[in-house]
């Protein structure tokens, strides 16, 4: 069920509409009676509120654009060191940003930007926050050994108080494995780091996870949990895109709020394919050499996109919402006798794979499960690139999976349902989410980041090889100065 569909248009009267309160700026100092910190009530100066999300991003950011008229900046003073505090919320929704001391978490200031005069006695400036986990990472190390399930160690780092010490949420997929990691007064993001590029998901065919915060607490998960609920159960879509004229009306004449929030205002493919990249990065195929220096061996595996294809799930399904095997980004076809999944030469991942390094009772992770996996899919979700702009909803969040209709730019063919593109539209994955407040024209935007790594409709399939006899064969290995001989003989060496 689409989230949309919990919107109460009797409270939810308009597309962007927003509740947007209590914005304060939280001294380190402590007030007069020295047990609450000095605090300013500025929503009256802020002009715009920015807040971004991203499963490639370990915490939440932003920035406010502020108007001062108080001189807020030295007043307070603003030194670095400051908390602020908001709610943001779209009417109706069961999601917003609590970041109030109260009720939420509170974010942290860490710089100021563009400060310039508007005026006599009035003043504009940026000020960056971010989460305090994120503040938090840059004043801890972590110098210990875990032995347990890696998705285990990373919950330990997010929540212990001697490293990130969170109060918030931690959502994680269930891995596989008991492992011995020795950390070496790492910051916390950077043993995060280190695991994730080796956690095996329990329920899935995928490795290496993400880390990443949106409105409701840390997660920490592989690509395909984001794309399933169950190892054979394709996610819904949380929303469903499409750029169609606004002011819908449903069956009563009314408008259609629900409707209307899911047009897309603008929207832009910044990618479709990079051949290039795909091949250079092992896409397709690659081989991964191993060494294990304890049992004295080398070893070698070929990673194959078209036989792996189908053991994973990807943003489309087939029609029952389970895995498919037709609609890759790479079509089946023959090139000089081979696919192109059959050139693992092209890539070459060297890693060593010593086992009993902590011994037998301890297993170390096998690079032939994860790297070439991991390495593929990853590069493989950004061939489609979408960036959507549209109302604000902050029931949407980083990780969510929406459908996305394109349309076709040409005649509408015969027997076609859908005027839209076959291979562009379809399901997509949030990646990242930009929520935009402009408070002078009172209106919520979201711009969403939307990558996918198949195509709605499969492309053709060519079994014939029609790249051989197509080009013409020149077979010469040319000496230049024997060339210049014959192109220049008996003219005059000097210029006059």
């Amino acid at each position: 069920m689409s989230l949309y569909n919990t919107l109460d248009s009797s409270v939810l009267t308009r597309p962007g509409q927003y509740y947007l309160t209590d914005i304060n700026l939280i001294s380190y100092r402590s007030g007069t009676d020295d047990s609450e910190p000095d605090k300013i009530g500025i929503d009256s100066l802020v002009a715009e509120v920015n807040i971004y999300e991203s499963i490639y991003n370990k915490t939440l950011s932003g920035n406010l654009f502020v108007v001062d008229t108080q001189n807020i900046v030295g007043k307070l003073p603003l030194t670095g060191n400051e908390r602020l505090g908001f709610k943001l919320y779209t009417p109706s929704s069961p999601f917003g940003y609590d970041f109030s001391e109260k009720s939420g978490h509170p974010m942290y200031i860490y710089k100021i930007t563009n400060r310039v005069a508007t005026g006599p006695r009035s003043q504009a400036y940026i000020i960056h926050f971010c989460s305090k986990e994120m503040i938090d990472n840059e004043t801890a190390s972590v110098a210990s050994a875990m032995n347990t399930s890696y998705d285990l160690m990373v919950a330990d780092i997010t929540k212990n108080p001697y490293y990130l010490g969170s109060n918030k949420n931690f959502y994680y997929e269930p891995a596989i494995g008991l492992n011995k990691f020795v950390f070496g007064r790492n910051k916390p993001f950077d043993c995060i780091d280190k695991l994730s590029k080796n956690t095996i998901s329990s329920k899935f065919h995928n490795a290496g996870y993400y880390f990443y915060e949106t409105n409701r607490g840390f997660n920490y998960k592989s690509l395909e949990s984001m794309l399933a609920v169950e190892s054979n159960t394709a996610r819904p879509a949380a929303a469903r895109f499409r750029p169609k004229p606004a002011n819908i009306s449903d069956g009563r004449g009314e408008k259609d709020i629900r409707n209307e929030m899911q047009i897309a205002i603008d929207y832009k493919v910044s990618d479709q394919f990079d051949q290039l990249k795909n091949l250079r990065n092992g896409v397709y195929a690659n081989k991964l050499i191993t060494h294990d220096q304890f049992y004295k061996t080398i070893t070698e595996q070929n990673f194959n996109y078209e036989d792996e294809y189908g053991k994973m799930f990807h943003t489309e399904t087939d029609r029952t919402g389970s895995k498919e095997t037709e609609k890759g980004i790479l079509p089946k076809y023959v090139r000089n006798g081979k696919s192109l999944s059959e050139y693992p030469d092209g890539t070459i991942y060297v890693h060593s794979n010593t086992q009993n390094i902590y011994g037998s009772n301890i297993e170390t992770p096998d690079p032939h499960n994860i790297l070439q996996r991991r390495l593929s899919q990853r590069s493989a979700f950004a061939t489609f690139k979408l960036t959507l702009t549209v109302n604000g909803f902050t029931g949407i969040q980083a990780g969510d999976i929406i459908t996305y209709e394109h349309p076709s730019y040409e005649s509408k063919v015969a027997g076609e349902q859908n005027d839209n593109d076959i291979y562009l539209s379809g399901r997509y994955l949030v990646t990242t989410v930009r929520h935009q407040i402009n408070q002078a024209n009172k209106k919520h935007l979201m711009v969403l980041e939307c990558h996918k790594d198949s195509v709605r409709r499969p492309y053709p399939q060519e079994i014939n090889d029609t790249f051989i006899g197509r080009e013409k064969i020149e077979e010469g290995i040319i000496d230049i100065y024997e060339f210049d001989k014959i192109l220049y003989g008996g003219l005059s060496t000097s210029f006059k």
